[in-house]
């Protein structure tokens, strides 16, 4: 899963926060004006601390809400069973193959979705959400020992300054990911029914798609943030580094 098709950098510097570029150029301004104050620290805005708490603090959440994602997915499965979704929906895709007008088949596919699987989409939606603010929280921890582990010289709060103004691209690109996908999901529902004649296998190859699809998304946040923490609690210095990427 890659960045949206019309990132740009110009984009990336609107999406940062005005308040911490301010105290990065500021940060940035000092240290070209005192060239010789540069720290004599080998590692320049480095916690091990912070480093391993995301190193293993990412991994646990992702096999967490891998488990709860399996759990969802057993609900789901037989709440459709009890509820007879799978008849419904091959009466409605058989109702929307007798159609020939593209307007009515469109009318009865939304219908078809709003009334079938409509509701499980939005409960996925809300264990991504979950999922956020379970990073947030993991990250304020982070954040809190990474800035306390860093003296209050300029040099070491350049990279501080950059994580900070990186915050509001980084949760509006995610809830982009997130926001996308009931239209995602109702493109490929009416996708689903117009290739397959089988009611249990409408279904099942549907539900499987948006299984995949959260469970896609899921391990694509906790390793962006992994390997974001990793590497900036590594921080910089002009030798090599004695801490991974992760």
């Amino acid at each position: 899963m890659n960045l949206p098709n019309n990132f740009s950098y110009a984009e990336l510097a609107r999406g940062m926060d005005a308040a911490f570029v301010t105290v990065l150029s500021e940060h940035l301004e000092w240290v070209g004006q005192h060239p010789e104050k540069f720290p004599h620290s080998e590692h320049i805005s480095q916690s091990q601390a912070a480093w391993l708490m995301a190193h293993e603090g990412f991994y646990e959440l992702e096999q967490k809400f891998m488990e709860r994602l399996y759990e969802w997915h057993s609900k789901w499965q037989q709440r459709f069973e009890l509820e007879g979704t799978a008849k419904a929906i091959a009466k409605g895709a058989e109702d929307i193959k007798k159609s020939k007008n593209p307007k009515e088949r469109e009318r009865l596919a939304r219908a078809l979705y709003l009334n079938t699987v409509h509701l499980m989409v939005g409960d996925a939606q809300k264990h991504l959400v979950t999922l956020n603010g379970r990073v947030d929280l993991l990250q304020e921890g982070i954040r809190k020992i990474w800035h306390k582990n860093c003296p209050a010289d300029s040099y070491s709060k350049i990279l501080p300054s950059i994580e900070g103004s990186f915050q509001n691209y980084e949760e509006k690109h995610f809830d982009d990911i997130r926001n996308s996908m009931p239209d995602m999901a109702r493109r490929e529902f009416l996708e689903t029914i117009m290739a397959n004649d089988d009611c249990n296998s409408i279904l099942n190859l549907y539900y499987s798609k948006i299984f995949h699809y959260v469970s896609k998304i899921s391990f694509y946040i906790c390793k962006f943030y992994s390997k974001k923490w990793t590497l900036y609690a590594r921080g910089f210095s002009s030798r090599q580094h004695s801490l991974p990427l992760g």
